[in-house]
C-alpha cells in the first residue's frame, strides 16, 4: 500500500504585512522613536557623512518610488533619513520576508520602527500588490532594485519590480546612490564601524514614455549609476525575476 507524504513545507516567514503600519498612530510612534532607532546611529557611524541633491525633492509632491544602491543594512536608515519629513512620513520600506519577517523575529518591531513590509524574493509580480495599493493610496515606497546587498560594492542588475509598479501606478521614481555604506556594515558582518558615506540624491525620473519593461528597467539603472559616476553596461545580463 502506498503512502503519500506530503513534501510541501510552509514558508517559516511573514509574507502578509500588519495592516496596522500606516495608522496614525503608528505614525506618531515611529515619529517620536527615530532619534533613539534611526538618527543616532546614522549619526555615530556615518562619519562624516554628506549629502547633496536633496533640492530633487522639491518636484515630489505625491506618490512616488525612492531606489537606492543595496551594499548594507545600513541603507534603509539612511534613505529615511534624507528624506524630508513630508515625505518620510508617508513613506514604506520593502523588506526581504525571509531575512526580516521570519518566524521568530519582532517582525512588528521593523514594520512599526522602518516601516517595512515584506516583499516575498521571487515571488512574482503578486508580492508587490502591497507596494501597489500604497501608491494608490498617495505613500511612497522605497525599494532595492538590486534584490539583495552586494558583496563587492558593485551596483548589481536591477531585477523589473521597480520599472513594472512605476509604470503601472504612473509615478515618478527618485534615485538616491550612497557610497562608503559598505565599510559602516557589509554583508555578514552584525557590528557597524564608523566610515566616511556620501549620499547623492537625482532627479525625479519619470516613465511615460518609454515602451517596456526592459527599458524602464535600464532608464532607472543609467539614472541612478550615473550619481556614482558608473558608466552602465552596454548589454546587461539581466535577471528576468520579477520582485524587487
Amino acid at each position: 500500500m502506498a503512502v503519500l507524504v506530503n513534501t510541501r513545507t510552509e514558508p517559516d516567514f511573514r509574507s502578509e504585512p500588519h495592516r496596522w503600519q500606516t495608522s496614525m498612530l503608528a505614525r506618531v510612534v515611529r515619529r517620536i522613536g527615530r532619534q533613539w532607532v534611526i538618527t543616532r546611529h546614522v549619526d555615530a557611524y556615518c562619519q562624516p557623512m554628506t549629502v547633496s541633491g536633496v533640492e530633487h525633492f522639491a518636484s515630489v509632491r505625491g506618490p512616488a518610488i525612492i531606489i537606492a544602491n543595496h551594499s548594507s543594512h545600513f541603507d534603509t536608515p539612511v534613505a529615511l533619513s534624507v528624506l524630508p519629513e513630508r515625505i518620510r512620513s508617508k513613506t514604506a520600506v520593502g523588506a526581504a520576508a525571509d531575512r526580516f519577517y521570519r518566524s521568530g523575529k519582532r517582525t512588528w518591531w521593523f514594520s512599526l520602527f522602518f516601516n517595512t513590509f515584506p516583499i516575498v524574493r521571487g515571488g512574482g509580480s503578486a508580492t508587490l500588490d502591497y507596494a501597489r495599493e500604497l501608491l494608490q493610496r498617495g505613500w511612497c515606497v522605497v525599494i532595492f532594485p538590486e534584490g539583495t546587498r552586494s558583496t563587492s560594492g558593485e551596483v548589481r542588475q536591477f531585477r523589473h519590480g521597480v520599472a513594472i509598479l512605476a509604470l503601472e501606478a504612473k509615478v515618478p521614481v527618485v534615485p538616491i546612490f550612497t557610497d562608503g555604506l559598505r565599510n559602516v556594515m557589509p554583508k555578514g558582518e552584525r557590528v557597524p564601524r564608523a566610515a566616511a558615506v556620501s549620499v547623492r540624491v537625482g532627479a525625479p525620473v519619470w516613465l511615460d514614455d518609454v515602451s517596456s519593461v526592459s527599458e524602464a528597467t535600464e532608464r532607472l539603472q543609467t539614472a541612478l549609476l550615473s550619481l556614482g559616476g558608473i558608466v552602465a553596461d552596454d548589454e546587461p545580463n539581466r535577471e528576468p525575476a520579477i520582485a524587487a
